[in-house]
């Protein structure tokens, strides 16, 4: 568990201290706590609860395997990562480097967008790095894209962020939901954006015919209809969103003075909020999805810290946050039904 309360307790330190470091210390130290993470989540031996199933199966990938995939298919540039790591690199360790380099890269800019950095990564170590860039490789992956383009979104970058969800579809193909957000984000919409609306669900439905058909069946069967891998922690963290949605309206007004994205996170904190009362009914898409808004309680954390005036009521609000998200990953790590897929953690460097 060490490794894993280090994860947690530097960012904390980091976000709390009053020593600031100064301009030039700043990137210097986001690098070495990056290229940490990278090999902590990249190299990682035995852990995580789909392990075994990307060892074994890996789509069938083997060394000396034909590099048969489509690149239409819904995980191909997964496919694509790990048949090269099988055959060039050193199999699986080689494909979770690559899959925790494009997370990693993503969190770390989002982070570093935020007016209150190391708060927004400590609010995302219990469940978004050490849960899922350790145990949902393709899906964490593919939210590295997913916060990569959040930040080209915020500065009004819509191409920009469109291409980062398209590539990162490659990865996982539920990224594609989050392409919309794009089109409804934003106080002016440019032209491309008034015929992406108009094109993409036409798009979005001759793909499903053409080629997705089969993958989205298979997830609709799986995620909804018999609720597969039901998952029970699902309700805990959902409700973590559903929490920043809810202080997110209660400082709405003042966030929209202070902040010119306030809309963007609006529809975030909306979605947050459904997918909560649809985790009652199907845990594991609701989590699944849930995934991709992660990204508020990071901006919820490091932005609200900021409006509030009194030095008490913000050292109260933050020490609240730190505490509750604490006691997130004990619980998780004693209590969790499946925290022993993570524990022992175990490195490839120290075996």
């Amino acid at each position: 568990m060490t490794v894993y309360w280090t994860m947690l307790l530097l960012p904390a330190l980091f976000a709390i201290t009053p020593i600031r470091l100064n301009q030039k210390l700043q990137p210097i130290t986001w690098r070495i706590f990056g290229s940490v993470l990278i090999i902590i989540i990249g190299l990682r031996h035995e852990v995580g609860g789909d392990w075994i199933r990307y060892l074994d199966t890996a789509y069938g990938i083997q060394k000396g395997t034909d590099l048969d995939f489509s690149l239409l298919s819904g995980d191909s540039g997964y496919r694509l990562i790990h048949w090269f790591s099988v055959n060039y690199l050193n199999g699986i360790y080689a494909a979770n480097f690559i899959c925790a380099i494009f997370f990693i890269l993503g969190l770390v800019r989002f982070s570093r967008s935020m007016p209150i950095p190391w708060i927004a990564l400590l609010a995302s170590i219990p469940f978004l790095v050490i849960v899922v860039s350790m145990g949902y490789t393709r899906q964490a992956a593919a939210a590295g894209f997913l916060m990569w383009g959040l930040v080209d979104l915020i500065r009004e970058k819509k191409i920009s962020f469109y291409i980062a969800i398209i590539i990162g579809s490659f990865l996982h193909f539920t990224l594609l939901i989050m392409l919309p957000v794009g089109v409804i984000y934003g106080k002016n919409k440019s032209i491309i954006s008034k015929l992406f609306l108009v094109i993409f669900p036409i798009v979005l439905l001759l793909g499903y015919l053409l080629f997705f058909k089969e993958i989205v069946e298979h997830m609709l069967y799986y995620y909804v209809e018999i609720n597969f891998h039901y998952s029970s922690g699902a309700y805990i963290r959902t409700f973590m969103g559903f929490v920043s949605a809810i202080i997110f309206f209660i400082f709405r007004k003042k966030f929209k003075e202070k902040f010119y994205d306030e809309n963007l996170w609006l529809i975030f904190s909306i979605v947050s909020i459904l997918l909560f009362l649809l985790s009652f009914f199907y845990s594991t898409f609701a989590d699944r999805i849930a995934i991709y808004f992660i990204p508020l309680q990071l901006v919820i954390y490091s932005r609200i810290p900021i409006l509030i005036k009194s030095t008490y009521n913000r050292t109260v609000f933050i020490l609240c946050f730190a505490l509750i998200y604490t006691s997130t990953l004990f619980v998780w790590l004693n209590f969790g039904s499946f925290s022993g897929h993570w524990l022992p953690y175990q490195n490839l460097l120290t075996l």
